[in-house]
């Protein structure tokens, strides 16, 4: 759902239960949202659960480290470096130039076959 991948790293709170929680990913194909509660364990709600919970959003508590709490303080600030910094792509090919040669010559093959 659109709307859900607009929100990622947003914040929710569970009406039901009270807890806050930080939507991390959506995962289309699955219709699935990822979500990290504040004491740092993860968890997966499918797209109908989602609906049923109706989070509403909120602001990040205020000690939203609770899952890095056995990290140094300059460990976080590197990790919020990190997640502040521009996405870079995920897929990297490391194949040899001749690997990637042999893969369109086999594909060619396939075409024309």
């Amino acid at each position: 759902m659109k709307r859900e991948i607009d929100c990622v790293g947003q914040w929710y709170l569970r009406p039901d239960t009270r807890e806050t929680f930080q939507l991390i990913d959506w995962d289309d194909l699955s219709g699935a949202a990822r979500v990290q509660m504040c004491d740092g364990n993860l968890d997966e709600i499918d797209e109908d659960s989602w609906r049923a919970l109706s989070p509403e959003p909120v602001d990040a508590p205020e000690d939203w480290t609770g899952p890095l709490d056995n990290l140094e303080t300059s460990e976080v600030d590197e990790l919020l470096a990190q997640s502040e910094a521009p996405a870079q792509d995920d897929f990297v090919d490391h194949r040899e130039p001749w690997e990637i040669l042999m893969v369109e010559e086999e594909e060619a093959a396939a075409v024309a076959a």
